[in-house]
């Protein structure tokens, strides 16, 4: 019984963008998982309840044992860059300090938000990532409504990062990471992560080619013609997922793939 409800277990994968909640359900086995179900359910700005009801209801046809992930995009999400030592193995130091530089730099009630800390290099800074906690209490809830285990919640930029660290932490240059109506630009020395810089995006917004190195793009929008300056990251095209076809789920799909 046990291995029959585990070879029906579901994973829901799930990108919070500007204007939509993207969804990807993958089904695990014993080998690599496969995208069975996918959807998209949009919202205007401020009103998202109806989305996330009809999100709900999508999970709810699936497998009974199911878990939900969630991409978090930048328009939810705040960065920063948190210099780092030895010393700071112990993380109430650690977490007491990005919350005091966080109030410095955003002039907010650190509080109100939730930290998530990427994996530090052994001799530089340590990329922190915030929702607040408001969101992070209703996807909690979410979870709970749709019956999920809820698996985890990650901001886009390290989920992108992770997804291609072994390309990334190779090259020196700018990664940037498009989703909707915002870009972030990721400058680095190959595992050192220099700064990360977020910004408005228009639609014809181009996407700035790295002063030096190497500049590498990704985004879930289909990409115009070839730029030679600009080397796009794409997904592998495998189990269920057709780049041509599946762009849209780009974010929702880090680290299942």
């Amino acid at each position: 019984m046990k291995i029959a409800n585990f070879l029906a277990a579901a994973e829901i994968r799930v990108h919070l963008s500007a204007g939509a909640l993207i969804a990807c359900e993958i089904k695990r086995g014993w080998g690599p998982g496969t995208i069975v179900r996918k959807a998209s359910f949009a919202f205007e700005s401020g009103e998202r309840a109806a989305a996330m009801q009809a999100l709900a209801d999508w999970i709810g046809k699936t497998a009974a044992r199911r878990s939900v992930f969630w991409i978090v995009g930048p328009t939810d999400a705040q960065y920063f860059m948190l210099p780092w030592a030895p010393a700071w193995l112990d993380r109430t130091l650690r977490d007491s300090y990005a919350r005091a530089h966080f109030e410095q730099l955003f002039e907010c009630d650190a509080s109100l938000s939730t930290f998530c800390f990427a994996h530090p290099s052994d001799d530089s800074e340590q990329l922190v990532s915030c929702i607040s906690k408001a969101l992070h209490a209703e996807l909690v809830a979410h979870a709970k409504s749709a019956r999920c285990d809820l698996g985890g919640i990650k901001p886009s930029i390290p989920a992108v990062w992770d997804q291609f660290r072994d390309v990334l932490e190779t090259e020196d240059g700018t990664l940037c990471v498009v989703d909707g109506d915002r870009q972030a630009l990721v400058h680095h020395d190959k595992k050192h992560i220099r700064n990360v810089v977020v910004k408005p995006c228009g639609k014809s917004a181009g996407v700035p080619a790295a002063r030096t190195g190497v500049s590498r793009l990704f985004t879930n929008a289909i990409t115009g013609g070839p730029n030679k300056s600009i080397a796009t990251l794409t997904l592998p095209a495998q189990r269920g997922y057709v780049d041509a076809q599946d762009t849209v789920y780009s974010f929702a799909l880090c680290g299942a793939l």
